[in-house]
């Protein structure tokens, strides 16, 4: 009878501390403004994902969640904004944390990922180079490519160029893949980069345009017939046939390091500065709302893919990302010293 009654004591009291910390955040988020800080300009995949999740989220906390596009700095002007926001504020920033590793090598004002807590992903997309159908075979041309660059130009644009021998000229300025985009489109560059799901709902809408290059390391169901980067049978792969064993060891781990960097994850965060019960609120919050069936269905109707990670799933993964770049980080900072 003891035990009986003791294990109804415990129950009662995780009861009890499971209604009080619901209770709390409540009050931490309910009838207050979240905002969801996207660095980019509307238009691109950021900002869709975004607006998918903001009703979600403002029907599971009670706050008024809205988007607010912050554009500049090749998208480190809103993550910056996001790491300076005051640490008790509902903002919340949905970009990439692994962007900010190459990025660092050019501007080291830009955040460190360490200043941010993942508290979720709608999933990971690979790398994709598009380009005009009426424009040849671009990777075996020995012409200079221009190419339309916002952010993650070392990995997806520099990195790859450097391993398939090609000398690219990059074209900055542009304040989003929707921007750079348009540039292909009218001619002014002769490839864009993006990622997978966005490049295939362009090329989709643009049949002038065809997928190049995916930056992984075998091929994609998307883009059947498309070349792709590192692994068994890809450009990497091919051109290094001739090499010796260990100069093609070299290259063949270089390009898997390539793939790896190049893929992103489209991930919520708040500032490591957030007081610990807002994050733990913050994390529940974003959590429920990535795999709520709400979600799902809404990603459904618009054909946007979802496969969502939880805030461990991404640290898991950036930690690897960041073992990758030390390892690389010699062959990184020469890139990036060219630019």
């Amino acid at each position: 009878m003891k035990v009986a009654a003791i294990s109804l004591v415990v129950a009662v009291l995780a009861c009890v501390q499971g209604a009080q910390a619901a209770t709390d955040c409540n009050a931490l988020l309910a009838r207050r403004k979240m905002t969801l800080v996207v660095p980019f300009k509307p238009g691109g995949g950021y900002d869709a994902y975004a607006r998918l999740v903001a009703p979600v989220l403002q029907e599971r906390t009670g706050a008024r969640v809205t988007v607010s596009n912050v554009a500049g700095a090749n998208g480190f002007t809103g993550v910056k904004a996001v790491a300076a926001s005051a640490a008790d504020s509902l903002v919340l920033g949905v970009f990439d944390l692994r962007d900010l590793l190459p990025a660092r090598l050019y501007d080291p004002t830009v955040p460190a990922p360490g200043e941010f807590v993942p508290l979720g992903s709608f999933g990971q997309s690979v790398g994709v180079w598009a380009a005009r159908r009426d424009t040849g075979d671009l990777l075996a041309s020995p012409q200079p490519l221009t190419m339309a660059v916002s952010t993650g130009v070392l990995p997806r644009a520099l990195l790859p160029a450097m391993l398939l021998g090609r000398e690219l000229k990059l074209v900055r300025g542009y304040g989003g893949t929707a921007e750079r985009w348009l540039a292909l489109l009218r001619g002014e560059v002769d490839v864009t980069d993006g990622s997978n799901d966005t490049i295939l709902r362009n090329v989709a809408s643009a049949p002038s345009t065809r997928g190049l290059l995916v930056l992984a390391s075998q091929p994609h169901p998307d883009f059947p017939g498309t070349p792709y980067l590192a692994g068994p049978g890809g450009v990497i792969d091919q051109r290094t046939r001739n090499l010796d064993a260990k100069a093609r060891q070299e290259r063949m781990e270089l390009a898997e390091a390539a793939a790896e960097l190049a893929t992103s994850a489209r991930t919520i965060v708040v500032p490591r500065k957030a007081p610990l019960a807002l994050q733990h609120c913050l994390d529940e919050a974003v959590t429920g709302a990535l795999f709520s069936a709400a979600l799902r269905e809404a990603a459904a109707r618009q054909k946007l893919p979802l496969e969502p990670m939880r805030g461990a799933q991404v640290r898991a993964h950036l930690a690897r990302i960041e073992d990758v770049t030390n390892r690389h980080m010699a062959v990184l900072k020469r890139l990036a010293a060219t630019q």
